[in-house]
């Protein structure tokens, strides 16, 4: 969708209905992922999903793990 995850768990808590529709069109494989990185950025390396607690507890617990690796996050 060209959304960063922060997005569309906004969007998701403004209109579940959307992502809930989107999601059912996507046969449940919905990923949210960037689609290309803004001018001016470095390179995308990769990206790292997590999943199991609350957002903003994911999003910390793949934070620590891509600076334990020596690089640089951005959450979006």
């Amino acid at each position: 969708m060209g959304w960063v995850s922060r997005a569309l768990f906004q969007r998701a808590q403004e209109q579940a209905y959307f992502v809930d529709a989107v999601n059912t069109l996507a046969q449940g494989r919905l990923v949210p992922v960037r689609r290309r990185p803004d001018p001016g950025r470095r390179t995308l390396l990769g990206a790292v999903g997590v999943s199991g607690d609350t957002s903003d507890n994911d999003e910390i617990c793949a934070i620590a793990g891509i600076e334990a690796a020596g690089l640089k996050a951005n959450p979006g």
